[in-house]
C-alpha cells in the first residue's frame, strides 16, 4: 500500500520536473535542452554529475585534488562561449 503512494509521488514529481525543465530551456534559454542532443549525458553523465556536485558541496568530496576547480573553469569557459556566440547572434 505504502509503496504505491511513494511510486505515484515520484511519477508526478518526475513529470513536473521534466515539464519544467522543457518550459525552462524554452522560454529562459531558447535552446533545446541537452536531452535532445545526447541521450547518455541527459541520463548517465548529468545526474552523475549532480550526485559529485552535491557531495562536494555537503561534504568537500572531489575524486581527485583540484577537481571542483578544473570541472568549475571547464563550466565558466563553456558560459563564456556560449554568451558570445549568443551575442554575436544578436548583433
Amino acid at each position: 500500500m505504502q509503496y504505491r503512494s511513494v511510486s505515484k509521488v515520484v511519477l508526478v514529481a518526475q513529470i513536473v520536473c521534466w515539464t519544467g525543465q522543457f518550459i525552462g530551456h524554452g522560454v529562459f534559454e531558447k535552446r533545446a535542452p541537452a536531452l535532445l542532443d545526447n541521450l547518455v549525458q541527459a541520463f548517465v553523465m548529468a545526474p552523475f554529475f549532480v550526485l559529485l556536485e552535491a557531495l562536494q558541496t555537503s561534504f568537500g568530496y572531489e575524486p581527485y585534488p583540484g577537481f571542483h576547480a578544473s570541472v568549475q573553469a571547464k563550466i565558466d569557459a563553456d558560459i563564456k562561449e556560449w554568451q558570445e556566440k549568443k551575442l554575436k547572434l544578436l548583433s
